[in-house]
């Protein structure tokens, strides 16, 4: 038998050459590695915040843009149906409007009118140059509203009987309990605003009691009012006032006929809008276009009757306010070349403009916001059928 011959054991490591020491970062090489970490960490923060600076800056300017788009939009929707149920009437407008409430005036000879005293479509106060209020008046009558004719005996608030508590008229059509009505002779005379305090059930007849703690006072309506004579049926009344308030806000204060002291109390519409400034459109030379815009309000019926339609500008500011300034200069109210504008504007380019002061309005900060202008030419509806 062969004798087996043991095989030699490899060695554990073949190579002849050194094995060179295991080592791991240099101080140097943990440095640079943090610096360029932090260079990274710092990249990525500045791009978030500037994302979310982007991002908070496009979601203001889209509020401001909504908020100045319903604020228009609630204007003209109220502004396109004012003068509803007294401009078939047109002879009337301009006349003052007295009321009295629970004994007391609440229009022409009030301290603080809470009811409108002229019967106009649209009323403009411009006595801030930069914060318009427009008040709207209109009937409320959810059905229709039609004027009606004063007959004999007539009414007499000092005569005996019916003549102090039933107006006669021609008819009674559409008149219903609780509708506010306006007794007007002319427009030169004054307007009497009382309630119908019965149900019409004799045809030609509207009722008129004394309710001394509401509408109707004892003798009042104070006139005779006689052959020929108009009854304005207001129903409810739409008498609204758009304001803005120190806050900036969109205000509304809406008349109550149940109770007119309410008035007093606005309702908050929409928020930054700091400018609200009204036009009205006048026909000067009656040939059916407007061609006078300015806030000079009518004192006469032949006034009253040029105004055609009212031309509105809003001004909404973005709620974000920015490190760096913005805005650089005020916004400007492009009114065309096309008809004469009152306050005159100023030449831009090829047309004319009106500056829009957000910087009285809004405060020193005004800069660092962004702004955008809304405008509109809203058509009386009702006067231009009438005509």
């Amino acid at each position: 038998m062969k004798a087996r011959i043991p095989m030699q054991q490899a060695p554990l490591f073949s190579s002849t050459k050194p094995v060179r020491a295991m080592r791991g970062f240099t101080l140097v090489e943990l440095l640079v590695a943090v610096v360029i970490g932090l260079l990274t960490t710092l990249v990525v923060a500045q791009v978030l915040l500037f994302s979310e600076s982007q991002k908070r800056t496009t979601t203001a300017g889209t509020d401001a843009q909504l908020n100045g788009a319903q604020a228009l939009y609630a204007i003209q929707r109220d502004l396109q149906m004012a003068g509803y149920g007294f401009t078939s009437s047109p002879a009337l407008l301009g006349c003052p409007i007295y009321a009295k409430y629970n004994g007391a005036d609440i229009a022409t000879g009030a301290g603080t009118p809470t009811f409108a005293t002229v019967l106009a479509p649209v009323v403009i106060d411009a006595s801030d140059a930069n914060r318009n209020v427009v008040q709207v008046l209109s009937s409320a009558k959810p059905s229709y509203a039609i004027p009606l004719q004063v007959i004999l005996p007539s009414y007499n608030p000092g005569g005996a009987g019916t003549l102090k508590t039933v107006f006669p008229v021609t008819s009674n059509l559409g008149v219903r309990l609780g509708d506010i009505m306006l007794a007007a002779k002319s427009n030169a005379s004054r307007c009497e605003a009382f309630k119908v305090t019965a149900a019409p059930t004799v045809d030609g007849e509207i009722n008129r009691a004394d309710e001394v703690a509401t509408w109707n006072a004892a003798l009042f309506p104070t006139l005779v009012y006689t052959f020929g004579d108009i009854l304005l049926n207001l129903g409810s009344v739409l008498d609204h006032r758009y304001a803005i308030s120190a806050t900036n806000t969109l205000q509304l204060r809406r008349f109550s006929a149940s109770s007119p002291a309410t008035a007093a109390t606005p309702t908050d519409l929409f928020p930054n809008i700091v400018i609200l400034q009204a036009l009205y459109g006048k026909d000067t030379n009656a040939d059916g276009i407007v061609d006078t815009y300015d806030q000079v309000t009518p004192t006469t019926n032949a006034g009253w009757i040029q105004v055609r339609s009212v031309r509105i500008v809003l001004v909404a500011q973005s709620s974000q306010y920015e490190k760096d300034v913005v805005t650089s200069a005020n916004p400007l109210w492009d009114v065309g070349t096309a008809t004469t504008v009152s306050p005159t504007p100023a030449t831009c380019g090829a047309s004319k403009c009106i500056t829009l002061n957000v910087n009285t309005t809004v405060g020193t900060d005004w800069q660092h916001y962004r702004y955008k202008v809304f405008d509109t030419v809203i058509p009386l509806i009702n006067l231009l059928w009438t005509s």
